[in-house]
């Protein structure tokens, strides 16, 4: 019996990374997706610009090919500029909702099909943030995490008659490259701020992703879960 495909975006970050170990222990087959010419880890890997439409449908159509219907998708891809309000352009707006908003979107929409089709149930797990509800001075990113959030709950409706779960992981200040892009000062405030007064590893944030994927959480969808420390 051939394992159930996982697809992990933004698979070659920290993060991305860490969820990929987990569902391999799972017995799942993984294949990240990124935008590098080449995939970190030993997993299979797909090259793909999540901003473009044209390539997420490749992406997709390749992997169902060559390995099977996708059961499990974990839109982890993430952009963080770091600008404020009045530096922020047009074009840092696009990107910023490009990868962070759209493409969960456009993914969650190729892989339901495909399950849809088959007749089978999967999971999605998207990728949040405590500032998609507490806001951030980092507008355009607080903003497509807002989405993540909404998309979460509003997938949750058409998908669960088809026996597809759709639920979020929402952290706070991660140990990763993202993370160290946060200014010191407003990272020791955050850290300062949660109760178990430090930063969250990649690993943790994978151990709730794999929770969520599996049967244990059989009864969970539109949900969002808070992995932030107590912020």
């Amino acid at each position: 019996m051939t394992k159930s495909v996982a697809v992990v975006t933004g698979s070659n970050g920290l993060t991305g990374q860490a969820i990929c170990k987990v569902l391999d222990s799972r017995g799942y087959t993984v294949v990240g997706l990124d935008v590098a010419d080449s995939g970190k880890g030993e997993y299979a890997y797909q090259r793909c610009d999540v901003t473009s439409y044209d390539q997420i449908k490749e992406a997709i159509q390749t992997i169902d090919s060559e390995y099977g219907t996708i059961r499990i998708l974990v839109n982890n891809a993430g952009v963080w500029h770091g600008k404020t309000f009045f530096d922020i352009t047009a074009e840092d707006y696009d990107f910023t909702y490009g990868v962070n908003a759209r493409a969960p979107f456009l993914l969650s929409q190729e892989v339901a099909k495909r399950l849809v089709e088959v007749g089978e149930g999967g999971v999605i797990v998207n990728l949040a943030s405590i500032v998609g509800n507490i806001g951030s001075g980092i507008i355009d990113y607080g903003g497509s995490k807002a989405a993540v959030i909404n998309l979460t709950k509003s997938l949750a409706k058409p998908l669960g008659p088809h026996g597809i779960r759709v639920n979020a992981v929402s952290p706070g200040t991660i140990n990763t490259a993202m993370g160290e892009k946060v200014p010191k000062e407003i990272r020791d405030k955050l850290i300062a701020g949660s109760g178990l007064q430090r930063a969250a590893e990649p690993e943790e944030i994978a151990s709730v992703v794999g929770f969520l994927v599996s049967d244990e959480a059989s009864y969970m969808t539109g949900a969002t879960v808070d992995v932030n420390g107590g912020l």
